[in-house]
C-alpha cells in the first residue's frame, strides 16, 4: 500500500464514516443526552424548590420578626402601665399614711391640749386654794389685831410675794 492509497478519498469510506457519525450521534442522544437532560432538569427543579423554600423561610422570619417587635412593644407598654399603676398605688398609700399620721398628730395635739387645760385648771384651783388659805391666814391675822394702813400694805405685799413664790 502506497502513500497515495492512504491519502486517497474513497466515497464509500466517507459515506460509512458519515453514517457511523450519525449512528453515534443518535445513540448518544438516545442513551446519553436524555438522561443527562433529565438529571439537569431534576437538579434545576431541586434548586428552584430550595430557592422557594429559602424565600418562604425569609418571609416567615420577617413575619416572626414583626410579630416579635409588636409583642415587645406590647410588653413595653404593659410594663409602663404596671409601673404607672404601682407608682399611683404607692402614692395613694403614701398619702393615706400621711393623712393617718396627720390625724394621729391632731389627736395627740388635742389630747395634749386637753391635758394642758386640765393641768392649768388644776393649777388654778390649787392657786385658788392657796390664795384662799392665805386669805384665811391674812384674815385671821387681821382679826387678831387691828390693822393700820401700813400694816394693810405690808400684808398685801407679803401676800403678793407668797403668790409669786407659789406660781
Amino acid at each position: 500500500m502506497g502513500f497515495q492509497q492512504l491519502v486517497a478519498v474513497m466515497p464509500w469510506t466517507i459515506i460509512l464514516q458519515i453514517g457511523n457519525l450519525l449512528l453515534t450521534m443518535w445513540l448518544f442522544k438516545k442513551f446519553l443526552l436524555k438522561p443527562v437532560q433529565k438529571i439537569l432538569q431534576e437538579r434545576q427543579a431541586q434548586v428552584d424548590a430550595d430557592l422557594d423554600a429559602a424565600q418562604a423561610a425569609r418571609a416567615e422570619a420577617e413575619q416572626s420578626k414583626k410579630e416579635y417587635a409588636a409583642s415587645l412593644d406590647g410588653a413595653k407598654e404593659e410594663a409602663a402601665r404596671l409601673v404607672r399603676t404601682a407608682t399611683k398605688t404607692a402614692q395613694d398609700h403614701g398619702e393615706q399614711i400621711v393623712l393617718e399620721a396627720k390625724q394621729e398628730a391632731a389627736a395627740i395635739r388635742a389630747k395634749a391640749a386637753a391635758d394642758i387645760e386640765r393641768d392649768r385648771k388644776n393649777a388654778v384651783n390649787e392657786i385658788k386654794g392657796d390664795i384662799s388659805d392665805m386669805a384665811v391666814a391674812i384674815a385671821s391675822k387681821v382679826v387678831e389685831k387691828e390693822i393700820s394702813g401700813k400694816e394693810h400694805e405690808k400684808l398685801i405685799e407679803e401676800f403678793i410675794e407668797k403668790m409669786g413664790e407659789a406660781v
